[in-house]
């Protein structure tokens, strides 16, 4: 009886056996050749698109080991399984928070274990890149600095939430230098003086870190024409520190005493050109839009989809936040001119207050507005300050549209050309009592704290949507790979030759087509997408920044 017993067992383990050698034999048809091809492709493109130096930083904030082939396995196994992209998605994040709540709740989180690890050099990895990953949804950009780009990670079939250049737009020493290094390029073109006006976005700054900008500034501050303009009209400039410093941090609203130290440490501008801190001046808006007598500032999300071409959408829904302490331009508490999280954090601190602003779930609702930008619009118009009944959208979503393309065009000359790569950005806009639009800064890896319900829920259905786009792109490109992969190999079985020898100047040229972002072969975003476009290279002419930039600026 037993002897019976095993000769089943084994009866059944040879016919599965069988049947999982037939079902690989069958699924895998030509994985020879289709990996042969996915290994000159990932090659190929990396070197031509991204061919990034080597990076042997010990940190590694995502426990994460490399593995030299894991494209190799991992695109393979999405082109013999293609609703790994074209039906699901798997992403992961470090990151606890509510994009990491969303991302969980509606996709597959494939290292669901993954935690965020600050200091671990000398930690062992706990975790490989799964081959299912299609959206590595990381806070901080370890998959293209720890890793061999196009062979450990960001494969072919891949789409990330980082590129390695996002520091020129965020740093706010480089987003003022590359918008005066773009004003003068557009001067030595010859462009007339309304499209500088249009192509301007940030307000009057001096680098303090150039020589002759210091100078400027430190003449201007011993003025009497400067003394006067204190006396008449209060503050006159914030001073803010480049690099990675954001959400309050750094910045100095220049009373008389935070002027007398700025001098006395530059000499009254004799150690300009000497001192290289990266620090900047730059104009206070000294009339702001009010609301309940709180100076208001206004949040745009918004999105590089792609670098290759450049394709950028915005978020139609609007942060609107309260500075904690009414307005009054000769005040000299900051948190009257300074309408951040942290400021607000620093002032409740000091008021004994309850309210942890370091906590998701802290209430910070009277701090901020959960309005769509038309409640803003029938305020105005109640006020009197507007007429057009269409104003949004005749004038201020192109006005920011407008300022964030300029600030993209700005840095396009330092952006790596990858369509494997993507950043989410904020821009912290300021609005006038004349209803003229600043650009205050650029942040990378925007807060999306649960300070209201409303705002919880909209940073949710924010993260959502742009997983949509990322989605929609990598499905497009995956299915005109495809295509030219399935080419490929129908030219080798025919023809009998080596992929090399399959390789002519056109295919190449079809695949660097192909590896453009673009959206195609039936492939489009969701109908509730909140997501506005607001640039796509794809487009011709001014209609790729949807004509908001005259030809003649251009």
């Amino acid at each position: 009886m037993f002897g019976k017993v095993i000769v089943l067992i084994i009866s059944i383990l040879s016919h599965l056996l069988i049947y999982n050698f037939i079902r690989i034999s069958l699924v895998y048809k030509n994985k020879q050749e289709v990996d042969q091809i996915l290994t000159y492709l990932n090659k190929y493109l990396t070197t031509t698109y991204y061919a990034p130096p080597a990076n042997h930083s010990a940190y590694n904030s995502i426990l994460v080991k490399p593995e030299f082939d894991y494209c190799k396995r991992s695109d393979l196994y999405k082109f013999y399984h293609p609703d790994v992209i074209m039906t699901d998605t798997y992403t992961f994040r470090e990151a606890k928070g509510v994009i990491k709540e969303a991302l969980r709740s509606s996709y597959y989180d494939c290292i669901p274990k993954m935690y965020h690890k600050l200091q671990n050099t000398q930690s062992f990895s706990k975790y490989v890149l799964p081959e299912q990953l299609t959206l590595p949804f990381t806070y901080y950009d370890q998959l293209i600095h720890k890793f061999k780009v196009g062979q450990a990670s960001l494969c072919l079939f891949q789409k990330y939430n980082h590129l390695p250049s996002r520091h020129v737009l965020s740093h706010k020493d480089n987003l003022m230098n590359n918008q005066y290094k773009y004003i003068d390029s557009l001067r030595e073109k010859g462009v007339d003086q309304e499209c500088i006006n249009n192509a301007t976005f940030i307000p009057k700054t001096y680098r303090l870190f150039q020589k002759q900008d210091c100078k400027e500034f430190f003449d201007y501050l011993n003025s009497n024409e400067y003394q006067d303009k204190i006396a008449e009209e209060g503050p006159q400039f914030i001073t803010k520190v480049g690099l990675e410093v954001h959400r309050g941090r750094g910045i100095k609203v220049l009373f008389p005493e935070e002027t007398k130290k700025l001098q006395e440490t530059y000499r009254n501008g004799k150690r300009c050109g000497v001192d290289h801190s990266l620090l900047v001046a730059q104009q206070y808006i000294g009339n702001p839009m009010l609301y309940n007598n709180h100076k208001i500032e206004f949040r745009i999300y918004w999105v590089l989809a792609s670098t290759y071409p450049i394709i950028a959408y915005a978020y139609d829904k609007t942060l609107i936040r309260r500075c904690i302490a009414p307005f009054d331009k000769f005040s000299l508490n900051k948190e009257a001119h300074v309408c951040n999280t942290a400021i607000v954090k620093s002032t409740l601190k000091q008021r004994g207050s309850d309210l942890d602003m370091d906590d998701e779930n802290a209430d910070e609702s009277e701090l901020f507005i959960d309005w769509k930008l038309d409640y803003l619009q029938n305020l105005l118009l109640k006020q009197g300050k507007i007429k057009d009944k269409n104003w949004l959208q005749n004038y201020l979503y192109p006005t920011v549209d407008r300022m964030i393309i300029h600030a993209i065009k700005s840095v396009e000359g330092q952006i790596i050309r990858d369509s494997r790569l993507a950043e989410f950005f904020a821009a912290d806009f300021i609005m006038t009592d004349d209803l003229k639009i600043h650009i205050m800064e650029i942040n990378y890896n925007p807060q999306t704290l649960k300070t209201t319900l409303a705002r919880e829920k909209q940073h949710i259905k924010m993260t959502q949507d742009m997983i949509d786009i990322q989605n929609a792109y990598l499905r497009s490109k995956y299915l005109r790979f495809k295509k030219i992969i399935i080419k490929i190999l129908a030219k080798m079985k025919k023809d009998r030759r080596s992929l090399d020898q399959v390789i002519t100047p056109k295919i190449i040229e079809e695949i660097n087509e192909a590896y453009k972002d673009k959206l195609d072969q039936g492939i489009k975003l969701k109908d509730d997408n909140l997501f506005r476009l607001i640039m796509d290279e794809n487009l011709p002419g001014t209609k790729q920044y949807k004509d908001l930039i005259q030809q003649k600026c251009l």
